[in-house]
């Protein structure tokens, strides 16, 4: 199968551009001492979804590159260490999101999702945490956005960080594309990376003015 390269790559490269955001993040929390401005519940979100990646990836066709057990190796720790100065540095922050979006309430929301809505006709499989990495992500950016809107300007590295990972969502839209294309469906996941695309795409215009324009970003409604 010529084609199972490209859809390799587009999901990895996707993942990569998610670790490169997250670098970035590792590198201004060290270089600030300090989580201000940031969500914990975003961050705990992505551990947990790339936890779940850990555990499926073995069975799907990933296995055969070693490219995509570098990414996952970088990607969980990057993660694990972004969770570690979240918890190391939670003093540093009092601004949270609303309950509904705390990681408590969307992480056995997505479950719940992920166990009636997953690739495949079984009721129990590996297919559910595959849904469940998919739905955490789309919900994980929620609570960041949310703090965002409600600050008066979004701090420069974290609004990189923001724009680098909807952009790796959008790479993996065209992964889910490519898989359809070639007759896999998973509109599932493809519909929950569009969601979270689309709930993010007021934040990426002003992101990409920012890029071409300069200055500062405001994404608040209230100014």
């Amino acid at each position: 199968d010529q084609a199972l390269p490209m859809e390799v790559f587009l999901f990895v490269i996707g993942y990569l551009v998610q670790f490169g955001a997250s670098c970035l993040l590792l590198y201004k929390i060290y270089k600030f001492k300090s989580i201000y401005g940031l969500s914990v519940d975003t961050q705990i979100s992505y551990l947990l979804a790339v936890i779940s990646r850990c555990v499926w990836s073995m069975e799907t066709r990933l296995v055969e590159t070693k490219f995509a057990y570098l990414e996952l190796t970088c990607s969980t720790a990057a993660c694990g260490g972004l969770a570690f100065l979240c918890w190391q540095l939670y003093h540093t922050t009092s601004k949270h999101s609303v309950p509904f979006l705390r990681v408590y309430v969307t992480a056995p929301a997505c479950l719940v999702l992920a166990f009636f809505f997953h690739p495949g006709d079984d009721w129990f499989s590996m297919q559910i945490l595959v849904s469940y990495t998919m739905f955490q992500e789309a919900m994980g950016l929620l609570p960041q956005l949310y703090l965002m809107r409600h600050m008066h300007e979004v701090e420069a590295m974290t609004s990189h960080y923001v724009g680098l990972i909807v952009i790796a969502r959008f790479i993996r839209m065209i992964f889910w594309g490519k898989m359809y294309f070639i007759g896999e469906h998973f509109l599932q996941l493809f519909f929950a990376d569009i969601c979270h695309t689309l709930l993010s795409a007021d934040y990426m215009y002003l992101w990409m003015r920012k890029l071409k324009d300069g200055g500062r970003l405001i994404y608040s409604q209230s100014v």
